[in-house]
């Protein structure tokens, strides 16, 4: 005979310990039940079909202590439990997820160095980009490439094409497929709806795979059932800033919608960038020929410069971009939760004007579009979860260009015009009778890329450990005419596919004391051998709220599409998928060998890997000072370099791996210099130890002062190149301080103010065409503003930058000058569940 399960329902509400405010969002669970309840607009919940029996509820809520009560639920019978809870420390509180991808856990009890960011701090911040707000954060170097382009990335070995930080919304992959850059401002989601942003800092290839080799970055977007309502914000500023942003969310019952959107344009600061096109030592090259950490072989003088501007051989970059900058998204959800199961399909489409960075020169993006559609799938079966996603992304260069390419061409169009009776033209006669049509044309850059990335996530409990394990398939589709299928070999197959399985292992010792974490993971690559990357830490809570945490994790990089298939300057940038020999000749015999001498040997491109040991302390002192110590020591091997110039065409001369000459091939049309590449490579070895400290202060629940300083030191280089000029550089600062100061409700109720410092000491930095060194950087960021509660308005004003300093995040970057905005948002609440 078969028996009905006794059941009961727990109903209550959740209301702050002081003001007895409903606390809308705040979750209540069971101990050792996979089922709950979010409080909603009245703050209150419900809880149905519970076993009847004892158990342990907690009620949680960001920003508040935990709280958790004996209940006991009776067959047939609903039970009221009440919870008040109390303001506590932002730190005791705060969740995050990205830590063990994706499973909840307090950010002062995380195995790894994680640092985030507040959707209250992303609204506040004064930079032109909303991304500012992780510019204060411990131990991440940030660069703002124009009014709406950042890059984010961590300890060292910086580029002009930073793609060691992977890149996450909402745990789908968030990359160019083409480019493999970070999508980042670029990606269909507006700033209205971002919730938070967690930044795993170091090393998480056992969990996330490759290219997690710097961290991870996992931008977190509002949900409709604990972010209900409509939201409308306005933004003016300096550079003839506009921005636009709305977002209108809710749910009835167990489904949920969201739709969001965003319009901004500006004007981009600038940076002072030209251009230069002399064939064949100066293709592609920028005004940082003119320092000394510039090759002699390729230096010139200011009057050198000079003369190749009048000539139309060097372009200003306010010739040869608009110099804009554009935003338009629309993006869209649509939510289905239960006790046992939730789903959520999305979608979106951008279109971004701007500058991204490039070992080579600058890409204008002009309507640069991407578009993604996205589905999930979570929810359990007895005691096994599951979590499962499949993502397409694809992007279009719409009208986007190389500035470099654009200068190219317009040179070449001078040229031209000069040797055709032209001699003795002005520079502005020359100008006036370029083909402007023909350079549009001819410097157009086209990428029709597309990336598929799927997950299948099991979690499990058993016996007191916690089983995470899973499997990824990517699939990358680049088809692009900065690639070697976009240009002279378009059937020429670049795909590529990704596939990695890991398994992590937690479990809890005395008395939840101890935690010990073991994580390995397998990746297979088209192109490389199979990669292990295993994880391991332990975490000890010595007293409450003072946890010391020691690890290893081994990560690794695989070279990104671009940096096995580049193809510019009709050849003389390439990627290396098999390899070049530089010689002193360009001779070959009879039978098409090369003859000359061999100089140098550059390997097809291998991935990277970084073994990496850390020691770290998080802990509370007396409810106030939340300190955040880590140290580090990784020892890189094969890692990959920024794209150098490997031979000249004047006295060497580089073969690829079938002996043909690079930098030349006939079906370019004759554009090329033979001999000449610039590429990438593998360095041998080396060593980057350092520490970043974090100090956060409570003067109370409404002023908080956080102050932190990293130090990294490259030591122990071995580089095979340094014969051929081939420099080992860090090209990061190998210090960073920075202070925050945010005030809440001090002169007035509902007034609020923050005020962020960060002092970046001068540093030598090259990559590609880029040499020099960057002068000492220090930015002040003001933000003042009023929250009119009961009207559901904000109101701010800020300035970034705002004693005006003139050093650049990064060589080739514009210079952001004191920028001055203001903002007006309005939110209207929940039309439906009020």
């Amino acid at each position: 005979m078969l028996f009905a399960q006794s059941t009961g329902t727990l109903v209550g509400s959740v209301k702050d310990r002081a003001t007895g405010e409903t606390l809308v969002g705040a979750t209540i669970s069971l101990q050792g039940l996979r089922i709950g309840a979010t409080a909603n607009a009245k703050g209150d919940y419900e809880i149905k079909n519970i076993p009847a029996g004892s158990y342990k509820a907690t009620a949680r809520l960001v920003g508040y202590e935990s709280v958790t009560l004996d209940v006991t639920i009776a067959d047939g019978q609903s039970t009221r439990l009440d919870f008040q809870l109390k303001e506590a420390p932002r730190i005791l509180e705060e969740v995050v997820v990205t830590a063990s991808k994706g499973r909840n856990e307090k950010k002062l009890d995380a195995p790894v160095t994680i640092e985030t960011v507040s959707s209250e701090a992303l609204k506040i911040t004064a930079s032109p980009s909303p991304l500012g707000a992780v510019a204060k954060l411990k131990g991440v170097d940030f660069v703002e490439r124009g009014i709406n382009t950042v890059d984010i990335t961590s300890r060292g070995l910086n580029t002009q094409f930073n793609t060691r930080m992977l890149t996450l919304i909402d745990g789908r992959l968030a990359t160019l497929p083409g480019l493999g850059l970070p999508q980042f401002v670029l990606a269909p989601n507006p700033t209205i709806d971002m919730a938070n942003i967690e930044v795993v800092v170091g090393p998480a290839a056992a969990l996330y795979g490759p290219n997690a080799h710097a961290g991870v970055v996992n931008m977190i977007t509002k949900d409709p059932f604990n972010y209900a309502g409509a939201d409308v914000s306005l933004r003016g500023g300096t550079q003839s800033l506009y921005d636009v942003n709305l977002r209108y969310a809710d749910y009835a019952g167990n489904v949920g919608w969201k739709i969001t959107g965003q319009v901004m344009d500006a004007n981009q600061f600038e940076s002072g960038n030209v251009f230069i096109f002399v064939a064949p030592n100066l293709v592609g090259q920028n005004q940082t020929v003119l320092n000394p950490q510039t090759p002699n072989a390729l230096r010139i003088t200011q009057s050198n410069l000079d003369n190749f501007i009048s000539l139309g051989n060097a372009w200003r970059e306010t010739e040869v971009s608009r110099m804009k900058a554009g935003l338009r998204k629309v993006d869209g959800a649509l939510f289905y939760r239960s006790d046992e199961f939730n789903a959520k399909f999305a979608a979106g489409y951008s279109q971004s004007t701007g500058f991204l960075g490039s070992n080579f020169g600058i890409l204008e993006a002009n309507n640069y579009a991407i578009q993604y559609q996205n589905l999930q799938l979570n929810g359990a079966v007895g005691k096994l979860g599951y979590f499962l996603q499949v993502t397409r992304t694809a992007n279009n260069a719409g009208n986007s260009f190389q500035l470099h390419d654009r200068a190219e061409w317009l040179s070449r169009e001078a040229t031209r015009i000069r040797s055709t009776g032209g001699a003795t033209l002005t520079r502005e006669q020359i100008i006036s009778r370029i083909n402007t049509a023909f350079v549009d044309s001819a410097s157009a850059t086209t990428d029709d890329s597309q990336l598929y990335d799927s997950e299948l996530q099991l979690r499990y409990d058993l016996e007191g450990f916690e089983f995470v394990g899973g499997a990824q398939y990517r699939r990358y589709l680049p088809k692009a005419g900065f690639l070697t299928n976009g240009f002279f070999r378009p059937d020429s197959d670049i795909t590529a596919t990704e596939l990695g399985a890991y398994l992590q292992i937690d479990k809890r010792l005395l008395d939840n004391k101890l935690r010990l974490t073991a994580a390995a993971r397998v990746d297979n690559h088209t192109y490389y051998n199979t990669q292990f990357s295993p994880k391991f830490s332990l975490a000890y809570e010595v007293v409450q709220n003072h946890n010391f945490r020691v690890g290893f994790n081994r990560a690794f990089k695989v070279p990104v599409i671009l940096e096995n298939h580049l193809f510019l300057f009709g050849g003389a940038a390439r990627g290396n998928v098999r390899g070049y020999e530089v010689r002193d000749s360009p001779t070959r015999n009879a039978e098409g060998r090369p003859t000359g001498n061999i100089v140098a040997r550059y390997d097809a491109l291998r991935p990277e890997q970084v073994n990496t040991f850390e020691i770290g302390y998080k802990g509370l002192f007396e409810q106030r000072l939340f300190v955040d110590v880590v140290a580090y020591y990784s020892r890189y091997t094969d890692f990959l370099s920024p794209a150098f110039q490997i031979s000249n065409g004047v006295s060497t001369f580089a073969f690829d791996s079938n002996g043909n000459l690079s930098g030349f091939d006939p079906r370019t049309g004759g554009v090329g210099i033979p001999g000449q590449l610039t590429t990438y490579f593998n360095y041998g070895a080396a060593t980057i130890a350092g520490a970043d400290i974090g100090l956060t202060y409570y003067f109370n629940n409404d002023i908080m002062l956080e102050v932190s300083a990293s130090f990294m030191q490259l030591s122990g280089g071995e580089n095979p190149f340094e014969a051929q000029g081939v420099p080992l550089l860090l090209n990061a600062p190998t210090s960073k301080y920075k202070a925050t100061l945010t005030v809440k409700n001090q002169l007035l109720q509902g007034s609020f103010a923050s005020l962020h410092g960060r002092f970046i000491p001068s540093y030598t930095f090259r990559a590609g065409r880029w040499n020099g060194v960057l002068n000492d950087r220090t930015v002040v960021d003001l933000t003042l503003g009023y929250e009119f509660k009961e009207l559901g308005i904000t109101v701010q004003g800020s300035v970034n930058n705002l004693f005006d300093n003139l050093t650049p995040d990064v060589l080739g970057s514009p210079i952001m000058r004191r920028f001055l905005s203001a903002s007006i948002t309005k939110s209207f609440g929940s039309f439906i569940n009020r």
